[in-house]
């Protein structure tokens, strides 16, 4: 699919997959930075179940400067694909085992403009999200866990390879997996945004203090 096309889908349905959005040559050094940083990390990194059934290994990007340096690197790539002048939020690597789901939700402001993007596959089994294709009603937004399918509400199924993404808008859509997963495991990196001129704008940076006064100061003897 050209760049047209994903902005045109993304406006008029609110999802869109972008193929090979990095190349797999570098989804697989992401992937194994962050196997590293698993195994180095012991069980610091498990955490319990939230919309999915099993535990999962989690990294938050302003703890993880590789994540975070993504995130922040990707942001002229998504303003061309939203049309929108977009602030960073936040972005957190996440894994999955086998037989596990991804119970269907929508999201908090700060994922206005969201980025799933697959990194590798145990097994190497597609596993899709799903994307619902009505507008969630505001009373209904922000919800942490939801069910396990979509009920009647119509949705899309997007495979994705690593290297693979899909951008939604995370606030207005239900999304989840709601077939389990196929692989011993699956890496996945979520990344987010804000409109800078939206009703979100107070998200960016995910009301982290990254900003602040600047110098540098060289020692005497240099």
């Amino acid at each position: 699919m050209h760049s047209s096309d994903n902005c045109s889908e993304y406006r008029d349905y609110g999802a869109t997959v972008i193929r090979g959005l990095l190349a797999r040559e570098v989804v697989d050094a992401i992937s194994y930075q962050m196997s590293m940083l698993v195994r180095s990390s012991g069980r610091q990194m498990l955490a319990p179940p939230t919309i999915g059934n099993k535990p999962c290994f989690e990294a938050y990007c302003y703890q993880t400067p590789v994540l975070l340096t993504l995130l922040w690197g990707m942001t002229p790539r998504i303003e061309q694909l939203t049309g929108c002048s977009l602030l960073p939020t936040y972005s957190y690597f996440r894994t999955y085992q086998r037989g596990d789901l991804c119970r269907i939700h929508c999201d908090r402001p700060a994922c206005e403009h969201s980025l799933s993007l697959t990194l590798a596959y145990a097994d190497g089994r597609e596993w899709a999200l799903e994307v619902g294709r009505s507008v969630v009603p505001p009373e209904f937004r922000g919800t942490e866990k939801g069910d396990d399918d979509f009920g009647d509400d119509e949705h899309v199924a997007f495979p994705m390879q690593p290297g693979d993404a899909v951008l939604y808008r995370g606030v207005e859509f239900m999304h989840g997996r709601t077939a389990v997963n196929p692989n011993r495991w699956s890496a996945h990196l979520f990344m987010h945004w804000v409109d800078r001129n939206g009703p979100f704008a107070d998200q960016a940076f995910d009301s982290q203090n990254v900003v602040g006064p600047t110098d540098f100061v060289f020692p005497a003897s240099v």
